[in-house]
């Protein structure tokens, strides 16, 4: 099993990944996170770790929401789109999502349904602030969940 994380992890970027397209190497390290449902302003506590793999082109992360869910990201950076590919992991389901810089935010669009985003919308040294988003008809943006994370 060693050898695998070994293989898997990396210290850091590559240096073939451009800079200005690094979004997520500020979230590389592990957080405590409060993530709350908006429709009922229900907060959980969870734990959200990030790490560099696959040579340094990619970071995986997981999140551990306990009682609700265990998830895995993988983000491949893609020189031919100059965006990243991602697919998000939980039981039962597979999400995939194309992630670009728009402004000060991160977005990621949901390849199935253009309509669902995930934004960071803030990533800061200490701390980020991350938004599970739906595009209304009339263009608005409805926040679903908010999540708030610090680094431990």
């Amino acid at each position: 099993m060693q050898n695998f994380l070994k293989m898997l992890t990396s210290d850091c970027k590559n240096e073939e990944l451009p800079e200005e397209f690094n979004y997520f190497g500020k979230l590389i390290g592990s957080w405590k996170i409060d993530y709350i449902d908006n429709s009922n302003f229900h907060s959980r506590k969870g734990e959200w770790h990030f790490s560099w793999i696959l040579d340094g082109m990619a970071i995986q992360d997981v999140i551990m929401l306990p009682d609700y869910e265990y998830g895995t990201t993988l983000r491949v950076y893609n020189p031919g789109t100059c965006a990243w590919d991602i697919a998000y992991c939980y039981t039962g389901k597979i999400m995939r999502f194309e992630a670009r810089k728009q402004g000060d935010r991160i977005v990621l669009t949901n390849i199935e349904d253009e309509r669902r985003k995930w934004v960071f919308a803030k990533i800061e040294d200490d701390n980020f602030h991350w938004q599970d988003i739906i595009v209304k008809d009339d263009g608005e943006w409805q926040i679903n969940f908010d999540l708030y994370a610090q680094r431990m």
